[in-house]
């Protein structure tokens, strides 16, 4: 009897608050959603990627230094991927790639990868993608729940209960945009002006914390007053955008407790909170800016 091809899956992410000053070793706050990647391996002429989203050489690359990292050839193995998550919108596509690749080559090979092998095998596997992430995006792809994350290595990673449901209505951008771009533009201007941009950094930790504690409790007010306040932030660091900023005035004439970017920004996709009396009047004024939007419950996390 044949063996059954082996398989992978990983989910996105949504960053809810902290993105890119989690770079520059400020905590961040970030959750697993239920779109997913599944990566299914078999013997055949590689390293090899078929995907039924865009891609690219590095895909190539990601193959075979996944299948090595496993104690795999990479010559003899290819992957074909079927995905749920936009790609180049900020919801962590290339590291739910890495993750499902990883896990796939791992059950071709007959190994089970201890969590904090796989976390270290993701960012290395991302890099491929965004050169130096912090590695909050393969640490949600991995673990699907809601967490505090501070880069390291390892990271420090912190589970995170909420104390109420969080309901999010996600507007997708236009094009895809370049999570690297965004990165590298960002690391240019702290290089010219580092003062004001750490200083702008310690701003969003304190404001991650401040999130922390409402998620805890519960207070999606204060949450929301978070998300403005990390937005602004965002702003002022230059990895916002006019089509942003309009999209987040938007959901905030709407109703909605807070807005803001999620992920690189410069055009991805833009998050509201949201309850069951604001949602539907959300979504219609988000709708006039974006005609692809998700509706996105975060799950609480695991017990420990």
């Amino acid at each position: 009897m044949s063996r059954p091809p082996a398989r992978g899956r990983a989910g996105g992410k949504v960053i809810l608050l902290g993105e890119h000053a989690v770079v520059y070793g400020r905590p961040a706050v970030a959750s697993g959603i239920a779109l997913g990647l599944e990566a299914e391996v078999a013997r055949g002429v590689g390293p090899r990627l078929e995907s039924d989203v865009e891609s690219d050489a590095r895909g190539e690359t990601l193959v075979a230094e996944a299948a090595r990292a496993v104690g795999l050839e990479p010559r003899d193995w290819a992957v074909r991927v079927r995905s749920d998550i936009p790609a180049g919108q900020g919801l962590g596509s290339s590291a739910a790639l890495s993750i499902a690749v990883l896990r796939a080559l791992a059950v071709a090979a007959g190994r089970t990868l201890p969590r904090a092998e796989e976390l270290r095998l993701g960012r290395t596997l991302e890099g491929i993608f965004h050169g130096t992430p912090s590695g909050i995006d393969p640490t949600a792809a991995a673990l699907g729940t809601t967490f505090r994350f501070v880069r390291g290595d390892p990271p420090t990673v912190e589970p995170i209960v909420l104390g109420a449901p969080v309901s999010l209505v996600i507007a997708l951008g236009g094009a895809p945009r370049s999570t690297g771009a965004a990165v590298g533009g960002l690391r240019e201007r702290w290089q010219a002006e580092r003062r004001r941009h750490e200083a702008l950094f310690d701003e969003v930790a304190g404001v991650v914390h401040t999130g922390v504690l409402a998620l805890r409790a519960g207070d999606l007010a204060a949450l929301g007053a978070t998300f403005d306040r990390n937005q602004a932030l965002l702003e002022m660091l230059g990895v916002s955008s006019p089509e942003i900023e309009q999209r987040v005035a938007a959901a905030r004439a709407a109703g909605a407790l807070g807005a803001k970017l999620t992920g690189g920004g410069a055009g991805g996709a833009v998050m509201a909170l949201v309850d069951a009396g604001n949602v539907d009047a959300v979504i219609a004024a988000l709708r006039v800016h974006s005609s692809t939007m998700l509706r996105v419950t975060l799950p609480a996390a695991a017990a420990a």
